[in-house]
């Protein structure tokens, strides 16, 4: 199949034991079925964790439920677009967790965990000041922010406190332990950035 990633959710972190004892970490992915929807020259749209009938209007608005009566296909939670090679020569509808095999590796895109305000030490991991002539009250603060006259303002880019998290982030380079087709299960070694249930794109490179 020429679709090069699939959609999954975090179900969390476990560790499992090598044929030689060692530890591994892993992060346990649920991954598909993705049924796809639509192909396009070198992507497929691809809807994941489809919605119960009872639960359409309430998770959906309309513009959303016409899209997929018009492709013909089920409500889904999530719908994304995937990158392919070769879409023409795609006969199956569905992309499993079969796809990979232990040993690949591949690259895990996710939304990091929300830490709301935060300030500049945390967020930007600032070392600090010392304790010196009674600065006692200092010692976590941000440090200059800008000029006096000339520019009288911060510059575009200063590193301050703010929102930390909530931003999508890619790990790379993860090697595939094992693969569970009969619970669509994906094994990685490493963790995958977000919370449990997150939703996940793992793909291989390119």
């Amino acid at each position: 199949m020429g679709v090069n990633a699939i959609l999954g959710t975090k179900i969390g972190m476990t560790q499992i034991f090598s044929e030689t004892g060692d530890v591994i970490p892993v992060t346990v992915i649920s991954c598909g079925p993705c049924t796809i929807i639509r192909k396009s020259d070198k992507a497929v749209q691809v809807g994941y964790r489809e919605i119960p009938k009872e639960s359409v209007n309430r998770l959906l608005n309309k513009p959303l439920q016409l899209m997929f009566e018009k492709a013909g296909a089920k409500p889904f939670r999530f719908v994304r677009s995937l990158p392919a090679s070769e879409t023409n020569d795609i006969t199956q509808n569905e992309i499993t967790v079969s796809m990979f095999k232990p040993g690949e590796i591949v690259h895990v895109i996710g939304t990091s965990k929300g830490k709301g305000f935060s300030g500049a030490m945390e967020r930007w991991h600032f070392q600090g000041t010392q304790v010196t002539h009674g600065q006692s009250d200092r010692t976590r603060c941000t440090g200059s922010t800008g000029t006096g006259q000339n520019a009288s303002r911060c510059w575009k880019g200063k590193k301050l406190p703010g929102h930390l998290g909530d931003v999508r982030r890619t790990v790379k380079n993860l090697k595939i332990v094992k693969v569970d087709e009969q619970k669509n299960l994906l094994l990685v070694n490493g963790s995958v950035p977000g919370a449990s249930n997150g939703l996940l794109i793992i793909r291989r490179p390119k």
